[in-house]
């Protein structure tokens, strides 16, 4: 048997390429020198930068976190729907729900 020899060519990264096309809010700032009197200081900071939708996905995730899972006054209502015997089920509206979702899907 004759060894195969695979080869992998691997580029370097194109620096001319724009890494996000989304608009970023700056966290905190690179590099810095300050100048106190007559004294010139280095100060170093990391930069951590988000894009304006990761902003909002960290809103909304904090917003649906205070939301119940389950809605105990409907849960509640339809219970009591049952219990008297005048909850009704629609079909053609469960089936109109599925096809949309199936649709939604597609």
């Amino acid at each position: 048997m004759d060894p195969t020899e695979n080869t992998m060519n691997i580029r370097a990264p194109r620096t001319d390429l724009n890494q996000g096309s989304q608009q970023t809010n700056q966290v905190s700032g690179d590099a810095r020198v300050k100048n106190t009197s007559d004294k010139t200081t280095a100060t170093s900071s990391d930069t951590v930068t988000f894009t304006t939708t990761a902003s909002e996905m960290l809103k909304l995730q904090e917003s649906l976190a205070n939301i119940p899972d389950i809605d105990n006054s409907r849960v509640d209502t339809i219970k009591a729907s049952i219990a008297e015997g005048t909850y009704q089920i629609n079909p053609e509206k469960i089936v109109d729900s599925l096809l949309s979702i199936e649709k939604d899907l597609t």
